[in-house]
């Protein structure tokens, strides 16, 4: 029989607690305490986690703030020790955890970089061969023989991160540090890691889940200390958004916020405006609305295809025979996307009536790139869009992040070729 491969990282019923005390005092009398009393409450910040990544595999870890993704990360680059459990490497391992952490203001860039890759195992020899290439990816231009204390925090980055993708370890630690630079730099940073990937086992913690589901082939989402998912990329961000959306509703019944809206309804399918996301004239009010993504009340992940089903609860104190019924989609930059009205989608219903009402209306969501995206709902009234009386818009009312897994979208969205063909030059000269 052969020998049995071992996995790259093996993480066996992890805990890490962390002592929390009401004051200074409390810490001084528990260390000089001749009875052993304890001061202190437990914080578990991980709850006997395990998992295991093979190697070559690159794995994302999301969660939300204080689920324990930056905690798990320390502990298996040997920053911190965990209190119970066991962790398991196999190789050479480089962390990125937080950018320019070694820096020493007063040393120059050039030399902050030889400083940094002799902390991580380089020699001197091997930093000189890749000088050249690290302050090309940086950017920096004549201030690597600057005092890195005069860098804009650009700079700081961008060298730090140039720095530590600069090697080429078996397990590759990563903890939010892609979104650092411009979009431009942020580019050659995915590209460094594409190649990074050939080599090494990736385990790395974003925001971004856009870009973890295209570059990773499997993520694991903490809560609370808790490993409570470990799949396909995209269910992996629909289990995240719906915790996030838990933890919402969670919110808003601490705050004690009522609900109005008729007996026949669910009140967790349906949200009230919150104070200033309504605008207009607003003799029609939107009083609740509710959105449903493929069977999900208010899922927080759609795809390609998502049947989206908004239900509008408003009311009226008088009749109108000129109703309009909207939505549009903008980006996280606030760029209109798409979106359409009962007008111009020829819905034939154009009439309200006094009092409490129930409007419903479907959505297929199109081929767009990834990304985060708002809902606006509205109602208005008149003959035509384009001069009709905004009467109640609930602005963002509804905060998407589309997941397209690995299909590539060219743009805002895609749009097909047709009547393609090739011929040779010569057939042509001949006809």
């Amino acid at each position: 029989m052969g020998e049995e491969v071992r996995p790259a990282v093996r993480v066996s019923s992890l805990t890490k607690e962390y002592p929390i005390y009401a004051g200074k005092k409390d810490k001084l009398m528990e260390a000089f305490s001749l009875t052993g009393r304890s001061r202190h409450t437990s914080f578990e910040a991980l709850k006997g986690v395990s998992f295991q990544v093979d190697r070559g595999e690159c794995v994302g870890l999301i969660g939300l703030n204080g689920a324990g993704k930056s905690t798990l990360l320390k502990i298996l680059a040997g920053v911190l020790y965990p209190t119970g459990g066991s962790v398991e490497i196999s190789g050479k391992v480089s962390s990125l955890l937080e950018l320019g952490a070694g820096f020493h203001p007063e040393y120059t860039g050039i030399e902050n970089v030889y400083l940094t890759r002799t902390l991580m195992g380089c020699s001197g020899k091997d930093t000189s061969e890749h000088l050249d290439e690290i302050l090309s990816f940086a950017d920096i231009g004549m201030f690597a023989g600057q005092p890195v204390k005069k860098y804009s925090t650009g700079m700081f980055v961008r060298l730090a991160f140039a720095t530590a993708l600069s090697v080429s370890p078996d397990v590759m630690l990563i903890d939010e540090a892609l979104s650092v630079g411009d979009v431009f730099f942020q580019k050659k940073c995915i590209g460094r890691l594409a190649e990074l990937k050939k080599t090494s086992t990736i385990l790395i913690s974003s925001h971004d889940l856009n870009t973890l589901t295209k570059f990773c082939g499997r993520i694991l989402v903490l809560h609370r200390g808790v490993l409570v998912f470990d799949g396909e990329p995209r269910d992996a961000v629909t289990a995240f958004c719906r915790i996030r959306q838990g933890e919402e509703i969670m919110a808003w019944q601490r705050e004690g916020r009522p609900r109005q809206m008729t007996p026949e309804m669910l009140p967790s399918v349906f949200r009230e405006p919150l104070p200033g996301q309504l605008s207009g004239k607003q003799q029609i009010v939107i009083t609740a609305y509710s959105m449903v993504c493929d069977g999900v009340p208010f899922s927080g992940t759609c795809r390609p295809g998502s049947r989206l089903q908004f239900c509008l609860l408003v009311r009226t104190d008088k009749a109108w025979d000129d109703l309009i019924v909207g939505y549009q989609v903008l980006d996280r930059h606030g760029t209109e996307v798409f979106g359409e009205t009962s007008l111009t989608s020829g819905c034939g219903e154009r009439c309200l009536s006094a009092g409490e009402s129930r409007i419903s209306f479907e959505v297929t969501w199109p081929l767009v790139r990834d990304g985060d995206y708002f809902i606006t709902l509205g109602v208005g009234t008149g003959e035509a869009v384009l001069a009709q009386t905004e009467q109640c818009w609930v602005n963002s009312a509804v905060h998407l992040v589309n997941v397209t897994g690995r299909r590539m979208v060219y743009g805002l969205f895609n749009n097909k070729m047709t009547g393609f063909s090739v011929h040779r030059k010569e057939d042509e000269n001949d006809e």
